[in-house]
């Protein structure tokens, strides 16, 4: 796999792999990652190709869905690794 480049957005590191006919893009956002693959194609050559349908819609798209699994995991962080509770001992006298 290799890199064939990257799509301009402020807050995500997007980069564009090419893979066994297939075009991997990569989302990157606070740790966390998201991927998706297109079959090369006709209309799916290269680069530019790429950065078409990859429109400020779908990178919009894709930040919702960030900002779901950044929820999921406070959750999963606040339930489950939160500090417990300090054992409390009855008092001996």
């Amino acid at each position: 796999m290799r890199i064939i480049g990257r799509l301009p957005h402020p807050d995500m590191q997007i980069t564009v792999f090419s893979n066994d006919g297939r075009f991997p893009v990569q989302f990157e956002w606070l740790g966390q990652t998201q991927q998706y693959r297109f079959r090369h194609g006709p209309q799916l050559r290269n680069l530019g190709d790429i950065s078409a349908i990859v429109d400020d819609e779908f990178k919009a798209s894709v930040m919702e869905t960030f900002l779901t699994m950044q929820r999921i995991q406070a959750r999963v962080v606040t339930d489950h690794l939160s500090e417990p509770e300090e054992d409390e001992f009855p008092e001996i006298i």
